[in-house]
């Protein structure tokens, strides 16, 4: 039997018909109204009369008095009985109305920050069974998990409480963040459906900040606003029990990337880990390790300042091609799930690239490919270090008998104009991952480009290709390259170099180029600049893979740039990036989806996912126009997932998923904080984590009067009426 809890607090569901109490003074009112002045009438017959009364005047009197009484407290007790009073607490002694009870459990992955002998997960786990074991005959329990996404794990009231304690220890940690809004969404539409008129919603949360935290700026207020509203028109008591404790520390790996876009076998890559202290005070001599495919490597030791990202370098070959899993970890501290961080590298046995000449000709370097192809494929390297582009050029005419499948980069040099279909094809490409960068040129039909690639920014050019500024035949005018502080990828060989190395690069000369112009809003980037401000070279996106639009011609027509030394190191970290689509997919953030394409024969073939746990998820290829996706979204699991896919198309393929950084931040909210998150909800705060589950017992509980009242009201009427006839019987003998 549940222990008895003392009184907390009365209150009152309707506190303004407390008002109504005046009406107490109503019978009062209308017997002195009633009441008569004396009037002395001299009569033979009244002095036999008045000893009578005389002698009964004093139990008339109370009798009078006793009546008033009891109908003055009939009054007060009906409008007591509206205005609906409970007392807190209360509830194993006087009953009350059956309570949908909603328990919202946090199970992000700073929830599984360890303390006194057991997660933070687990402690929550452990109040709300307490919660519903405490829970009234009658009541009814819904169960939610904070998450990104959300959880509803007991959506309709269940009366079952056995069965609710059961899904509760069953309850899995997750490795994600939050997403508060759609957790609110989760627990107002849980609220909606019930029947039941007295609600209670319970937080179980540590308070994170970043878990407490809207998204999408100011239209994520707005949004969660309009739900806060929404949950607080329903009337529920909600409680938040905080689980965390303010100024704990954390170490955590927050960061692992190669600094090559695409790596090849026997090429060196650097691999860099970011380290970040998030405790009160400096970290000393953090060992960081990384391992690759479960193999130990290389170890460093660093010391962590206090709110700093450190990098940790590491130089790593990898022997074969495939997909190969790196791990960066620090020792364990009390939150094990961000010490260690995964990145999935698909290494090639080499990037190949479809260079499509528009002008192909036989002799040397009088092709639009020629200098390309040298800058790429110099034909320089070791024997046993193979090379690790390959290049292959086709002229324009056999773009549309290329399965552009098989390559990893096109990239099309002075194309005069394409077709709907090859055009499709490139698309096809791009949204598989692959890359392809544009060249321009004399033959190259600016009217055909902007309708059918550009096509007002909806097609694969991010830019639309304007006039031609400048007159190759005459070079009078020359221009220069602005680098914009070499901050793009595609020229980070010359960030920190001599002067004499980088003007290898903003010294080359440029007599003719095609003006490009990107569309207001657009997300390209001008990797790099001409000097008066026009973009030489603009990346953008599309679909999975990565275009690049260049102003230039590859061949020397137009520039002396393909001759310059600063050419080939330009066009190799390009041709890199531009291949990169199809890595950067591999790594993706816990409970995200994972999408990838794969060629469109594929379609319906079955597929098997397993998981870090060891478990096996079945899923299915399905057509997406003339491709084939598997999308996954089973990755509430932080680690390495293998994916194998069947006939018709057979192929293996790895990636990983990571915890949100976000999740290692520990800095809690206090109440004034949470009540700023929360804006326009009413709750009850429980800050001491010591005794919930004696705590829990009084959570929410209320023994309601008003049934008693109602039932006191009855009786006192009988009471009335039966002394009314009592007194007025005895007053006529």
């Amino acid at each position: 039997m549940p222990a008895f809890t003392p009184i907390l607090a009365l209150g009152f569901a309707n506190a303004g018909l407390l008002y109504g109490l005046a009406a107490a003074a109503i019978p009062i009112l209308i017997h002195l109204l009633n009441r008569r002045k004396r009037r002395e009438v001299r009569w033979a017959a009244m002095r036999f009369l008045a000893a009578a009364l005389a002698k009964n005047q004093r139990r008339i009197r109370v009798e009078q008095w006793l009546l008033l009484a009891i109908r003055c407290l009939l009054v007060l007790m009906v409008v007591a009985a509206m205005a609906k009073p409970f007392l807190e607490s209360f509830g194993n002694v006087i009953p009350g109305r059956r309570t949908h009870r909603v328990l919202v459990v946090d199970a992000s992955m700073s929830m599984a920050a360890k303390g006194a002998g057991a997660t933070r997960f687990e402690r929550a786990k452990a109040v709300a069974a307490q919660l519903v074991k405490d829970s009234r005959r009658g009541d009814a329990i819904s169960l939610v998990t904070m998450g990104d996404p959300p959880r509803v794990v007991v959506g309709d009231p269940s009366p079952n409480l056995e069965e609710v304690r059961r899904e509760v220890g069953e309850l899995a940690q997750g490795a994600g963040g939050v997403d508060l809004e759609a957790t609110l969404e989760a627990v107002d539409r849980v609220l909606e459906a019930s029947t039941i008129a007295q609600k209670e919603v319970v937080f179980l949360s540590d308070l994170q900040a970043a878990s407490w935290r809207p998204r999408g700026g100011a239209s994520g207020d707005d949004g969660l606003k309009r739900t806060l509203a929404k949950i607080e028109a329903r009337g529920p008591r909600t409680t938040i029990i905080d689980l965390g404790r303010a100024g704990a520390g954390n170490r955590a790996v927050v960061g692992l990337s190669a600094g090559t876009p695409v790596a090849t076998p026997g090429a060196t890559v650097i691999v860099t880990a970011l380290v970040k202290n998030f405790g009160p005070a400096p970290a000393q001599g953090v060992r960081v390790r990384l391992t690759t495919d479960g193999r130990l490597g290389p170890e460093q030791v660093v010391d962590l300042p206090v709110g700093e990202e450190v990098p940790v370098a590491f130089n790593q070959q990898f022997p074969a091609p495939g997909d190969h899993v790196l791990e960066a970890s620090i020792e364990e501290d009390s939150l094990p799930p961000d010490d260690r961080r995964l990145l999935v590298a698909p290494v090639r046995e080499a990037v190949r690239v479809l260079l499509v000449d528009g002008d192909f000709k036989p002799d040397s370097f009088q092709a639009e490919t020629d200098f390309l192809a040298a800058a790429l494929s110099p034909g320089e390297a070791p024997a046993d270090q193979p090379d690790p582009v390959r290049v292959e050029v086709v002229p324009e005419s056999r773009l549309a008998r290329r399965d552009l499948a098989a390559y990893d980069v096109v990239a099309l040099c002075n194309v005069a104009q394409f077709s709907p279909v090859e055009v499709q094809a490139l698309e096809n490409f791009l949204e598989q991952g692959g890359g392809v960068v544009v060249f321009g040129g004399d033959q190259v039909s600016a009217e055909n480009y902007n309708r059918l690639l550009h096509a007002d920014g909806k097609g694969i050019l991010p830019a639309a290709v304007g006039e031609v500024v400048g007159d190759p035949a005459k070079k009078d005018a020359t221009f220069r390259f602005d680098p914009k502080g070499f901050r793009h990828p595609i020229l980070a060989a010359f960030r920190n170099q001599p002067d004499p190395v980088v003007a290898g690069l903003t010294q080359a000369r440029v007599w003719t180029y095609h003006k490009l112009a990107t569309p207001e809003g657009s997300a390209a980037v001008v990797a790099l600049a001409f000097d008066d401000g026009d973009p030489a070279v603009i990346e953008a996106a599309r679909g999975r893979g990565r275009v690049f639009q260049v102003a230039l011609p590859a061949d020397s027509a137009w520039s002396n740039w393909p001759a310059h030394r600063s050419f080939p190191p330009v066009m190799h970290d390009l041709i890199m990036e531009a291949a990169s689509g199809r890595q950067a997919e591999r790594t993706i953030r816990v409970g995200r989806p994972f999408d990838q394409t794969f060629p469109g024969p594929a379609a319906g073939a079955d597929a098997t996912v397993q998981t870090p746990g060891g478990g096996s998820v079945a899923a299915k290829l399905k057509a997406d126009g003339a491709l084939a996706r598997l999308h996954f979204e089973q990755t509430d699991a932080a680690g390495a997932y293998q994916v194998k896919v069947g006939p018709p198309a057979p192929s293996e393929l790895t990636f990983a998923a990571n915890p949100d950084p976000a999740e290692s931040d520990p800095a809690k909210l206090d109440r004034p904080g949470l009540s700023e998150r929360l804006p326009g909800l009413r709750f009850v705060l429980l800050e001491d984590g010591r005794g919930l589950s004696q705590d829990a017992a009084s959570v929410g509980r209320r023994g309601e009067l008003h049934r008693p009242l109602l039932y006191g009201v009855l009786a006192m009427l009988m009471i009335e009426s039966f002394a009314a006839w009592r007194f007025g019987r005895a007053g006529s003998r």
